[in-house]
């Protein structure tokens, strides 16, 4: 029997470093320069010298500033805490503590709904805080972003449905990024469509509804892809 080709090297799809900072930036909404910032650290001045400001996630790929499936995992998490105005060195606390008592490099990435381990997060989280409000404020937002990850059974995230709409509305789970397909670029939940593909021909002037019949999707699922590689665009 031929033996199957392992085409990750020995890797998890999702550890694979696949995304520029620009790339990432743009997929969870974040300012390039906060991002960078988020994975990199940052070099700042004090009256005892130049000091470094220690990134929050560890990227995949450092050399080559390439982050991977989990990295962006990560960034979705923290991009709902900095938008509830969370201060950095209180998330830094709290992810060192759960990374402590989870046992693992991505608490951020890790942290899960189905789990009791949700509530330490935000209980510790909201003790930093020291505000009861800041606590019940968080955890709504913080579910929201949660349930966009989808889990296998080890509790690792394998797909991410990232927002399509802005504000507190973050759309329809219909596009999804897989790191085991299309080599984790955006497509149609339920199909092998990338969004790109969708949205490039729409922009060329076929209609929602042509583009629907071609892709056997619907003209919501084209709406949606449209909508999603524009809010990329724009950012």
């Amino acid at each position: 029997m031929q033996q199957a080709i392992d085409i990750y090297g020995g890797r998890q799809p999702r550890d694979l470093p696949v995304y520029s900072l620009a790339d990432a930036a743009r997929i969870v909404r974040v300012r390039p320069a906060t991002l960078r910032s988020w994975v990199l650290g940052r070099p700042y001045e004090t009256t005892e010298g130049p000091q470094k400001w220690p990134a929050l996630v560890k990227i995949a790929d450092r050399k080559n500033k390439a982050l991977s499936f989990t990295n962006l995992v990560e960034l979705h998490v923290l991009s709902a805490l900095r938008g509830r105005k969370v201060r950095v060195d209180r998330i830094r606390e709290a992810t060192k503590f759960i990374k402590s008592e989870m046992r693992t490099e991505h608490p951020l990435a890790d942290v899960d709904t189905s789990t009791d381990e949700v509530d330490v997060y935000i209980e510790y989280l909201g003790l930093l805080i020291n505000a009861s409000k800041g606590q019940a404020t968080l955890r709504p937002i913080l579910e929201r972003y949660l349930t966009r990850i989808d889990r296998d059974e080890r509790g690792l995230a394998r797909r991410l449905f990232p927002a399509t709409r802005t504000g507190e509305a973050m759309g329809p789970h219909r596009v999804v990024i897989d790191p085991a397909r299309r080599f984790g670029q955006p497509f149609l939940q339920g199909t092998g469509v990338t969004t790109a593909i969708v949205a490039d021909r729409f922009r060329a002037g076929e209609s929602a509804r042509d583009l629907a019949a071609d892709f056997r999707v619907s003209e919501s699922d084209v709406e949606e892809a449209v909508r999603f590689e524009n809010l990329l665009r724009a950012a």
